[in-house]
């Protein structure tokens, strides 16, 4: 499954067990933006929850990527 940039952005964060808040302050955008990007992902991999989210994206063999931190 292709992914854009931010999604894997994402993602990343939330394999390395960041929470909503955080990724959006990591990120420069609003909580809301992260929950949006988060819902269509799970719709796009047919899951509920951050683990299954993350556990189908490594098995597909995506590659967590070091974020930039924006401040």
């Amino acid at each position: 499954m292709q992914l854009s940039p931010r999604q894997i952005e994402i993602l990343s964060l939330i394999a390395n067990g960041h929470r909503d808040k955080e990724i959006a302050k990591l990120l420069g955008m609003s909580v809301r933006t992260v929950d949006s990007h988060l819902q269509r992902l799970y719709d796009r991999y047919g899951v509920r929850s951050r683990a299954a989210i993350v556990a189908k994206w490594l098995l597909e063999g995506g590659i967590p990527v070091g974020v930039p931190v924006r401040q």
